[in-house]
């Protein structure tokens, strides 16, 4: 089953954002709570017809067929220029000549002082680190990782998948280098094979991947990296990666 939430958003925000909630097939039948996994990139989960690129990760039939026990927030990115990589990085950015106000930090601000208060009031949902998640992929999967090892308070399992470190790498590393423990905290980082000869940067990103597993493993993380044998950088391809993703980390 999922519910639609309309949010107003706020400076420094822009526009209304939907905000996608799949409740598991017993919801209304029991009385139990379910762990969250909040997912950017909300309009690409679910449905083929709400999908920036007419296909969705179809996580709504994989967790009906499965009978997972899990709650997932996806809520939509902007639409606007480049709001969403603005949105989406930790850092400020220079991309193809243009400045990016880096806004991530507000943007996870956001999720965790007013979506995530608003869904473990209105669901019945269990609070703690243990069972809050989160996920993306691409600039999504880029802020899950940096909301492990910034927020490994609220977060403890992230789903990383063709994050785009290759735009902020060093930034990024600083900030792992610096993170407090991570004991108890688990990545799941992927990237499809294709999209890596498509850019030849096999090795580049492959090292990059493997130094920040390192590193989190230093501090106590449990990480899973993995390249996808024919993967690409589209949903089509991210749909395929739910199975081991949900068997990791739940």
């Amino acid at each position: 089953m999922i519910e639609k939430k309309y949010i107003e958003m706020k400076e420094p925000f822009s526009g209304n954002r939907v905000i996608n909630i799949y409740l598991p097939n017993d919801y209304n039948e029991r009385r139990k709570k379910y762990p969250v996994l909040y997912m950017f990139d909300g309009h690409n989960l679910f449905f083929d017809e709400e999908a920036a690129f007419g296909k969705s990760w179809g996580m709504k039939e994989y967790l009906e067929n499965n009978d997972t026990q899990l709650i997932v927030v996806g809520i939509q990115c902007s639409f606007e220029g480049n709001e969403r990589m603005s949105e989406y990085s930790p850092y400020d950015l220079n991309y193809d000549g243009e400045f990016i106000e880096g806004k991530g930090d507000k943007y996870l601000d956001w999720m965790i002082n007013v979506i995530k208060p608003m869904i473990d009031s209105e669901y019945r949902t269990k609070t703690d680190k243990k069972n809050t998640l989160i996920g993306g992929s691409s600039m999504g999967g880029l802020m899950a990782a940096y909301a492990g090892i910034k927020y490994s308070d609220v977060f403890s399992k992230c789903i990383c998948i063709s994050p785009s470190f290759e735009l902020c790498y060093d930034k990024f590393m600083n900030d792992a280098i610096a993170s407090q423990s991570q004991k108890g905290t688990k990545f799941f980082m992927s990237i499809g094979s294709i999209e890596l000869e498509l850019n030849n940067t096999a090795v580049k990103f492959t090292s990059y991947m493997l130094e920040l597993c390192h590193i989190l493993q230093s501090k106590g993380a449990n990480c899973y990296p993995r390249v996808v044998i024919g993967g690409e950088h589209n949903e089509a391809s991210w749909e395929k990666q739910i199975p081991a993703f949900m068997e990791y980390l739940l």
